[in-house]
């Protein structure tokens, strides 16, 4: 009787052990994060390595059809390389393509991190490159954006200059370029209380959306990327004085890269040129032609070769371009003057505040990182 009492305690815990065991592995094997983790990854160079446990946080708005590990995995092509980090283009299965960038020298910890991109995903608006969402670990900051297939503004003032084929770029999308480009940075300085500084206006963070107008992207980042130790070098010319000095973007600085925006529209130059040993500054060389009364000379070749009933409209660009590089911050215009400057060169219906407005995260998609 005892041997046969024990023998059954013995069946009975092996039983109930056999049990718990199975219903834990059918749990395991039910939830997302396993699904994911059994996932075969095919491992590309373009992000590096896989590390930490975290999740990609999305914004509203975004159906995410593909995780991160997709991401990860998915054949990239470097779009190009700058203080905040390096921006590929991503091809992931499903045929999606999106930007990714790739932050390197971040200067905040998560917290402050998470917060401040809080603020920026929550902006909409149509001249506004939209972050779709973002993931942070120890080891990989990454933020995800839309691709615009029409390119940046840089590539269409500059690229193939002096080679066959180049499509010069009209006087009426370099307007549009500028009166988008405008309102998207008037949005961004009516965030947080007027508080919110984009910081690295240049034309290479200046796309062109479905509607042919200018759209701002790279929002914020110069918060969250450590100081540059040669703004001026390094943001390309775009940089005002007072940032060079105290490595402090304000929305004033803004309105200073805006204006050397337009210069760059007007002249189809870039900010710095070389000449000889030394590197000419493009708000410098304008204020020499201008004050040398010979305007015309200011203007790009491909311009001057279209409609000369345009002229007028340059030269309206033109000085509101040296209103926004005046070297006194608090002499520079404000943004939402700025935008209605703009607007009135080609009399352009003005845009609605009203589409500027806040959205939320909607999602935060688990996974594991092996």
């Amino acid at each position: 009787m005892i041997i046969g009492g024990c023998s059954l305690g013995i069946l009975l815990t092996a039983a109930a052990c056999i049990i718990c065991y199975t219903w834990k592995e059918y749990k395991n094997l039910s939830s997302p994060k396993s699904q994911v983790s059994k996932r075969h990854i095919r491992r590309k160079e373009s992000f590096g390595e896989k590390s930490g446990s975290s999740g990609m946080i999305i914004f509203e708005g975004y159906t995410m059809d593909f995780d991160l590990e997709d991401l990860l995995s998915a054949s990239a092509e470097i779009l190009g390389k700058g203080t905040s980090g390096v921006v590929y283009k991503a091809n992931v299965e499903d045929a999606t393509t999106v930007v990714v960038k790739r932050l390197k020298e971040v200067s905040v910890g998560r917290k402050e991190f998470e917060q401040h991109l809080m603020v920026v995903g929550s902006i909409v608006h149509e001249n506004v490159a939209p972050l779709r969402a973002y993931f942070y670990s120890k080891d990989e900051k990454l933020m995800l954006y839309d691709y615009y297939t029409q390119g940046s503004a840089s590539a269409l003032i500059h690229e193939n200059r002096g080679a066959g084929g180049r499509i010069p770029l009209d006087w009426e999308t370099r307007v549009r370029i500028a009166v988008g480009a405008a309102r998207g940075i008037a949005c961004i300085h009516g965030q947080s209380g007027g508080k919110l500084v984009h910081g690295n206006i240049k034309s290479s963070n200046i796309f062109l959306n479905s509607k042919h107008y200018g759209c701002v992207s790279d929002l914020g980042l110069a918060t969250l990327i450590a100081p540059m130790t040669k703004p001026l070098t390094q943001s390309g010319g775009y940089c005002p004085p007072e940032v060079t000095d105290t490595r402090k973007a304000t929305q004033a600085s803004d309105v200073f890269s805006f204006g050397v925006l337009l210069l760059e529209l007007l002249t189809g130059r870039f900010p710095l040129v070389k000449n000889g040993d030394d590197i000419v500054h493009i708000v410098r060389w304008a204020h020499s032609v201008v004050r040398e009364e010979w305007t015309a000379e200011v203007f790009d070749v491909e311009l001057l070769r279209g409609p000369h009933s345009v002229e007028d409209e340059m030269v309206e660009m033109l000085r509101i371009g040296m209103d926004c590089v005046v070297r006194v911050p608090d002499q520079r215009p404000r943004m939402v003057d700025v935008v209605k400057m703009v607007e009135s060169i080609r009399r352009v219906k003005p845009g609605n505040p009203k589409t500027c407005r806040d959205k939320k995260v909607v999602q935060e998609l688990p996974i594991d990182i092996p």
